[in-house]
């Protein structure tokens, strides 16, 4: 039985005429899966003499995405045999046709060739310089397909243009979405629902809707996204902290607690343990070492000082490198779990209040943090912490001990 059928979204993509074919989409509404199948079959037809690049920003991306999936639907199409692959220059061929995969980072040789079809996955990652030279060698079609995080040069520079196709797809176009994405995606609608946070009003829009997200403003708002309380709840477990150093900025030490109530919810309270600019390594090591709750779990910290870290360790504190991740998806960690700040955190507070994206000269948010306002302090050391202890990834019932 094929797992992988043919959706209402490849039928929209499959009747799209012009050269430049857009297709915004949201979370599960498998516009990746029905590009490929429409190379797929290109690649088998009559027509003779095809070359068809298929490019991402990166090769890590390239080979858990779409080439990982390219795979899977040539074995589930019963195709894959007939195919002449060579998996070091990432090309298959059938006939006189041929398809490669290929990026744009690491790869830059090989932007400048030419070309029938091209696919542009994820296309928000790729400068429109690096577009512009890709298309200039496409003779046929360029399909760009990307999840609308925020506006680029896909809306800016080509939607609305007379040989320019533009669509919308969300999980309604995938009649065949599996029941669990299907319920990952409604979470965000729930979570909207639950607490009126711009956040997942984002996320709805994005993933779920397929719609432009709105991001802008502070990127946690007080009353939806985190609460004060007035002191760390008797019944509330340690976790364990994270630490993100400065000397002319603040190091700052922030320590996480979670309760649970009776339907399992939980909730994480964030205590500011320290916040002080010029501090040495041996000060911080003095502070972490009169506090019973730091010296018995993790703390994991700025990966950027590796020479403070390995001194810190020196002096037998529990210090550990916090693996370097994109932002956004520590954010997006954090925004999933009910917060609360001690009252006594007072500066901590004062960054969550100040937390904003950053805008462009025209006023336009970049949807990214902004790091020129220098608030960022407390919360990358609660972000490091949440990656650490409260990621999906991990056991969320053991508290992680250190071992010396």
């Amino acid at each position: 039985m094929s797992i992988y059928k043919t959706t209402t979204a490849f039928k929209k993509i499959a009747t799209m005429k012009n050269p430049i074919r857009i297709v915004q989409g949201g979370k599960g509404c498998s516009k990746t899966i029905s590009i490929l199948q429409l190379f797929i079959f290109y690649m088998i037809s009559n027509r003779e003499n095809l070359i068809l690049s298929v490019v991402a920003e990166s090769l890590p991306n390239l080979k858990s995405g779409a080439l990982r999936d390219f795979d899977k639907i040539l074995k589930d199409m019963g195709l894959y045999e007939k195919f002449e692959v060579n998996k070091t220059d990432k090309t298959y061929t059938y006939g006189s046709n041929l398809i490669e995969f290929f990026s744009v980072d690491g790869e830059s040789s090989r932007l400048g060739s030419r070309r029938t079809h091209l696919y542009i996955n994820e296309g928000d990652n790729i400068k429109f310089d690096t577009f512009l030279e890709l298309q200039g060698r496409t003779s046929d079609f360029t399909i760009i397909d990307f999840n609308p995080r925020r506006s680029f040069w896909a809306h800016e520079e080509l939607d609305g243009q007379p040989n320019v196709d533009f669509i919308i797809l969300n999980y309604l176009d995938n009649e065949y979405i599996p029941e669990q994405e299907l319920e990952s995606i409604m979470f965000y609608k729930r979570k909207w629902d639950e607490t009126g946070s711009p956040f997942w009003q984002n996320k709805w829009r994005v993933l779920g809707l397929g719609e432009l997200g709105v991001v802008d403003g502070v990127i946690f708002e007080e009353g939806s996204d985190w609460d004060i309380v007035d002191t760390i709840p008797e019944e509330a477990r340690y976790i364990g902290a994270g630490l993100d150093f400065g000397f002319t900025h603040v190091t700052a030490i922030v320590k996480l607690y979670e309760t649970m109530n009776d339907s399992g919810d939980r909730t994480i309270i964030m205590h500011q343990s320290l916040f002080k600019a010029g501090m040495t390594t041996p000060r911080i090591v003095q502070h972490i070492k009169q506090d019973v709750e730091l010296m018995d779990s993790a703390i994991t910290c700025d990966s950027a000082r590796p020479e403070m870290i390995n001194e810190m360790r020196a002096y037998g504190c529990p210090v550990v490198s916090h693996k370097k991740r994109d932002v956004m998806s520590g954010i997006d960690l954090m925004h999933t779990y009910k917060k609360m700040i001690t009252r006594s955190s007072e500066e901590m507070i004062d960054e969550f209040r100040s937390y904003s994206y950053a805008k462009d000269r025209s006023g336009k948010s970049l949807g990214v943090p902004n790091k020129s306002a220098d608030v960022d302090n407390s919360i990358d050391a609660t972000r490091y912490a949440f990656e650490r202890f409260l990621s999906q990834y991990r056991n969320r019932t053991n508290q992680l001990k250190w071992v010396s």
